[in-house]
């Protein structure tokens, strides 16, 4: 089941717990996602953290695609959750103005990369990125979706 974030903890991690030092946002959804009229979804599996997605909105119609993980058993058939969440963020997106989506993800993560890339994301430099934002890796690629 998808949700918007309800201040339910997010565990993101394959432990269940959070981790001593999680990514600041994820400490204050609210603040940092709901605030600016973006938003966060959490998908669970019997009361436990299946995958989630994040939508930071800036004021320009530029928004900031962020926390998109989804735990292995999740991932293509039968469930294909990460594209229930990125369909529901789109969606979102769609009807609360957004007009480019903005991502970065690390170099490394192909899977994730041919994702976005199938989604009509294209891979920009980041000093193409037209939005200030904490990103978790300095060796990150950037894409970008016109929507």
């Amino acid at each position: 089941m998808i949700g918007a974030y309800r201040g339910d903890p997010v565990i993101l991690y394959g432990n269940g717990k959070l981790p001593d030092q999680p990514a600041p946002e994820l400490r204050r959804i609210p603040e940092k996602y709901m605030d600016g009229g973006g938003n966060f979804w959490v998908a669970k599996d019997n009361g436990k953290t299946a995958g989630s997605i994040g939508l930071m909105k800036f004021g320009d119609g530029t928004a900031v695609l962020k926390k998109f993980f989804v735990y292995e058993p999740y991932r293509g058939a039968p469930c294909h959750l990460g594209r229930q969440l990125y369909g529901t963020l789109l969606d979102y997106a769609r009807t609360h103005g957004v007009k480019q989506l903005i991502l970065d993800t690390p170099k490394n993560t192909d899977r994730a990369h041919k994702f976005y890339e199938r989604a009509g994301f294209t891979k920009i430099e980041r000093a193409d990125v037209p939005v200030v934002y904490d990103f978790p890796y300095e060796d990150s690629d950037f894409f970008r979706l016109e929507i």
